[in-house]
């Protein structure tokens, strides 16, 4: 009884340990390094100092680029917008050139008419002054192509030059092979020698047709039965080889193509029919002109027999002028220096042969392409200045076709419904079709690409790595079913947020790659006031030491604990029944554990997402044609693997805390039995009456395995993992520490109060 009055006494005392919690407590929640988020506090300490949009935005137009300043404009400070508003149409007003070009020197302004050959009046009144059109005017009507090849001594634009197919688009013996009657009237294996195709050197064609004559066809027979009929029959031309085949040769004539067939028996390497089966595509099925069917497949061969995966070229009157129009860039150095040597020396291998340059240099011009169509010259021109290599010029034309597929798709169905009150169909129902609906969608798609691609523009500009910008927005967690579209537009308000505080907040953020956190109302009033008491330094350590600041802010937070448990146990009122205390060093194991308890939760409260696996990537779609297998990047496994290994061990560490706690819980409530001036008898007796407590761990652990069970239920397949682990791991944990604490602890203890109860019976008999 004289120990818990002092305990009583000491309760005014415990008013000290109040300053500390509230200095720990602000301290470590206003510590602004996260788990898996980036602060808010960081990025502004991060880009202090650094290169902002206003910045930028003076610099394009002291330099007379009013494209990319007008892309840049959107984004800039409210208190400065006005400025660069007028400064721009001061601009134009003195040269309307710059309207069409986006910008340039003195003389490029005097020479454009005259260089560019001038815009068609038709696209001029459209107002369409994207760099495609002036690539394509420039090559059509100018003389810039004649400029380049005469007067140019830089290596990589000649090289281009010389790559530029004069007489029709690479590729163009296809549709004169298919239209000979020989080749696609009969079936069976021919091999077609190319010559003259500067895209195609010692090249060779494989083909296999399948052929179902009128008489061969069942009356009641569908187009897709005699279709796969005939693809069968061709599939077997190749796997069932007997040596027998015939020879054409398509020798090159101009834009033209002339296929002849070759007489007598050649030798044949040895190829593999057996991958050509498996392999070969299919280049055609129709309708013959006799009323039967046909089905060709087959390939390219290369030099090793092989067949080769040669993808599509950019239609001839687009390729043409992008070929010229990047000749021009890389002789007024629009592309970064090792962007423009990789561009030359496709453009030599690839008139060498080589099957991997061609396929890297055509898929080039799809994604050069996809930026000419977006933006006005000297925007583009700026855009691929910052892009350091030609992969980056891949990824940010990736970026940008993801960002405006929304767009393409509320276009596509505007355009559907348009067809169908032009060609309405007989089983159409008598509804009038509305088109102020589509019309409508088309609107807000495009205001929300504009705003996108302003934010990629910009982002690009600042940080100079349009890969790490990509690899950010695809790689954003995706924690919805549907939630793609919306995870990819939050990546892009958190680059938006982040460029506002500088150039090097928003490295900082593409570098960590994680989402900015979303301060609460709570979190705000604590970071207002943890600068007071020295909050600074732990910002600082937030970027400059993330680790050591993890550390201390879970220090910091479980210290806060640790003295409100201790401001708790001198202020409450001690129970009546509590008469003796546990032994000290159990009483501050079980305040620390559960302080580590309480920390942990707080954190979780902070970061919810830590316990939540992303259901998947942003899917973003490939271009169009053979250009998605070079410019949509390979699944990176890696980091979804790493998120995983995270969570697994939040779940299974959360666990293994709660029963830690709760075993040192249950020795101290052992302890206190033992510390008790009564008679074993008595212990005994207590000690049964804390079996429930006892039991806690088992219960605990049966209950986190329902709830992982019930998790498993409603998660998606890529979230399992953590639910199932919890779920093992909840009970096995449980079961040991509960038999750990009953055999090694309580049984002993037990034991001996029955042998001191068995000796005090003896000694009273």
């Amino acid at each position: 009884m004289a120990k818990l009055s002092s305990f009583n006494k000491g309760r005014f005392g415990s008013i000290a340990f109040i300053p500390f919690i509230v200095v720990f407590a602000i301290l470590g929640f206003a510590s602004p390094v996260y788990f898996d988020t980036v602060s808010e506090d960081t990025l502004k300490d991060v880009g202090e100092g650094s290169k902002t949009i206003d910045q930028e935005t003076l610099r394009q137009l002291r330099q007379n680029n009013l494209g990319p300043a007008e892309m840049l404009l959107p984004l800039t400070s409210r208190s400065k917008q006005k400025g660069f508003e007028n400064e721009i149409l001061r601009k134009k007003n003195e040269h309307p050139e710059l309207a069409i070009s986006g910008g340039g020197s003195i003389f490029d302004m005097l020479t454009f008419t005259d260089y560019f050959g001038g815009l068609d009046k038709f696209n001029l009144n459209r107002g369409r002054f994207e760099a495609f059109f002036v690539y394509n005017r420039a090559t059509t009507r100018g003389d810039l192509w004649d400029r380049l090849k005469s007067n140019s001594s830089n290596d990589n634009v000649q090289a281009i030059l010389q790559s530029i197919p004069t007489e029709g688009r690479p590729g163009n013996f296809w549709a004169r092979l298919f239209a000979e009657p020989l080749v696609s009237s009969f079936p069976g294996v021919k091999i077609v020698n190319l010559e003259g195709f500067p895209f195609f050197p010692n090249r060779r064609v494989i083909l296999s047709v399948g052929v179902r004559s009128p008489s061969e066809l069942e009356g009641n027979a569908s187009e897709a039965e005699i279709r796969d009929l005939c693809l069968e029959e061709a599939r077997n031309g190749f796997a069932k080889f007997s040596g027998k085949f015939e020879s054409f040769e398509v020798r090159k004539k101009g834009a033209d193509a002339e296929v002849t067939e070759v007489d007598g028996n050649r030798t044949l390497d040895a190829l593999d029919f057996s991958e050509f089966a498996r392999r070969a595509a299919t280049l055609r099925m129709r309708k013959t002109d006799e009323g039967g069917y046909m089905v060709i497949i087959g390939g390219v061969i290369g030099r090793d027999g092989k067949l080769e995966n040669h993808g599509r070229w950019l239609p001839y009157p687009m390729l043409l002028p992008m070929m010229v129009g990047t000749a021009m860039s890389l002789e007024k150095d629009y592309y970064s220096s090792d962007a423009a040597y990789e561009i030359g020396r496709l453009s030599q291998q690839m008139l060498s042969g080589d099957l991997e340059s061609k396929e890297r240099i055509r898929s080039f011009y799809w994604a050069a392409h996809q930026l000419a169509r977006k933006m006005n010259f000297m925007q583009m021109a700026e855009l691929t200045q910052s892009c350091s290599d030609l992969q980056a010029v891949f990824d940010l034309s990736a970026l940008i076709r993801t960002r405006n597929s929304p767009l393409a798709e509320a276009v596509g169905k505007l355009k559907a419904e348009k067809r169908k009150l032009l060609f309405p169909s007989a089983d159409r129902s008598e509804t009038p079709i509305d088109l102020k609906e589509f019309e409508d969608n088309v609107t807000i798609a495009e205001k929300a690409f504009e705003e996108d691609l302003r934010i990629i523009y910009a982002a690009t500009l600042l940080s100079g790595d349009p890969s790490e910008l990509r690899n950010f927005v695809e790689s954003y967690p995706v924690y919805d079913t549907n939630g793609d579209k919306d995870a990819a537009e939050s990546a892009l308000q958190d680059v938006k947020l982040a460029m506002s505080y500088g150039s090097e907040s928003l490295k900082h953020l593409l570098a960590r790659n994680q989402p900015i956190h979303e301060k609460g109302p709570v979190l705000g009033m604590v970071s207002s006031v943890s600068p007071l008491l020295g909050g600074n330094v732990l910002t600082q350590l937030s970027h400059t030491n993330r680790s050591l600041a993890l550390f201390l802010k879970m220090t910091l937070v479980g210290s806060a604990f640790f003295f409100l448990l201790l401001f708790l146990s001198h202020a409450l009122p001690k129970p009546k029944y509590k008469r003796t205390e546990s032994h000290f060093m159990l009483r501050w194991t079980r305040r620390f554990s559960v302080a580590t308890l309480w920390g942990l939760l707080s954190c979780l409260m902070l970061e919810p997402t830590l316990l939540q696996t992303p259901r998947g990537q942003v899917s973003v779609a490939g271009f169009d044609f053979a250009l998605a297998n070079l410019l949509s990047s390979n699944n990176d496994q890696s980091q979804m693997d790493e998120k995983l290994t995270i969570v697994t061990a939040l779940v299974a560490g959360g666990f293994l805390l709660v029963q830690i706690v709760i075993f040192v819980i249950c020795v101290s409530r052992v302890s206190q039995v033992k510390n008790e001036e009564a008679k074993p008898g008595l212990k005994l007796k207590l000690l049964d009456n804390e079996e429930n407590l006892f039991d806690l761990g088992l219960y605990m652990g049966l209950g986190g395995t329902v709830l992982s069970l019930i998790l498993l239920m409603v998660m998606t397949t890529e979230g399992n993992t953590p639910a199932l682990v919890g779920a093992y791991t909840s009970t096995l944990f449980g079961i040991l520490f509960v038999a750990a604490l009953k055999i090694f602890i309580v049984r002993p203890f037990r034991n001996h109060l029955l042998v001191q109860q068995a000796d005090e019976k003896r000694y009273e008999s």
